[in-house]
């Protein structure tokens, strides 16, 4: 696969956690892992930032952010790297499959979206109006005009696996584009999961792969790190294998891994090499 680059991007403000400023430390801890040479670092604002008078929250340094995370990829973007956005909330995938968009096609891109939430909430009508619950919405091209992508990805294209917390109006969208949902299955057999993972790739005729993983995606039992677990999630193995055949069956295009949020030092010790787990699985293709 190419080189990968990893792009640190701190951002805390699309949570709606009261302690969402854990991710800026997650994205922290993460960021003295990387090599020097293949770190890039996200500008992110400090300040919380409006709505601007949309209902989604924080607007304004959510813009920011994007803006500056776009700049980075631009500068990075090229057929010898594959860049990996890492650290912060799940809005922070926006810039990533916009740029992999550009770069490859929407017809040519597929997407794994390795989360717990199907992330496709309506800024109309979000409980929160938190941007992470609004990501794969705004991916898709829908949503707040501020936020949906001019470079939609396609949703025949769209995989989510490990998802379990899905809201009604969710459901409805995912029913309307005909997105499938991968379950856990079996955690004793993280082989069959991968194969599953690897065959759903094999049927869309795409030529990269994007992959998104939240780590709330995994199972509270192994990775506790994280504002919203939830019960029944993915094994540590099961996540690692089913990435781990994606990239061998696609070219890696770019990744996001988000949502890492150490509560104190004790966990982060804990946790923190799932995360780089996860990191070697993606980074495990084929060279290009």
């Amino acid at each position: 696969m190419p080189k990968p680059v990893y792009l640190v991007m701190p951002e805390w403000q699309g949570s709606s956690s009261s302690r969402a400023m854990q991710l800026a430390e997650g994205a922290e801890l993460l960021r003295e892992d990387l090599p020097a040479t293949a770190r890039r670092e996200v500008e992110v604002p400090l300040e919380a930032g409006d709505a601007m008078g949309t209902p989604v929250a924080r607007l304004s340094s959510l813009l920011r952010a994007r803006r500056a995370a776009a700049d980075t990829l631009a500068d990075t973007r090229s057929d010898e790297a594959a860049p990996i956005i890492v650290g912060g909330d799940c809005a922070t995938s926006l810039a990533g499959l916009e740029s992999a968009v550009r770069h490859h096609g929407a017809e040519s891109l597929a997407v794994l979206w390795f989360d717990a939430h199907a992330d496709l909430q309506h800024p109309s009508t979000s409980p929160s109006g938190a941007a992470s619950g609004m990501t794969l919405r705004h991916a898709l091209g829908d949503g707040s005009d501020d936020l949906a992508s001019a470079h939609p990805i396609e949703p025949s294209l769209l995989t989510l696996v490990g998802t379990r917390e899905i809201d009604p109006e969710e459901h409805e969208e995912l029913q309307r584009h005909g997105v499938p949902v991968i379950g856990a299955g079996d955690p004793g057999d993280p082989e069959a999961f991968a194969v599953r993972v690897a065959e759903r790739l094999g049927t869309l005729g795409a030529t990269h792969l994007y992959v998104h993983v939240d780590v709330d995606v995994l199972d509270p039992s192994e990775f506790a790190a994280v504002h919203a677990p939830v019960p029944f999630g993915l094994s540590v193995v099961q996540l690692t294998a089913a990435i781990r055949a994606a990239v061998a069956a696609l070219p890696l295009a770019g990744a996001s891994i988000c949502e890492f949020a150490p509560a104190d030092a004790a966990v982060a010790a804990e946790d923190l090499p799932t995360v780089l787990r996860i990191l070697s699985a993606l980074t495990s293709g084929p060279a290009a």
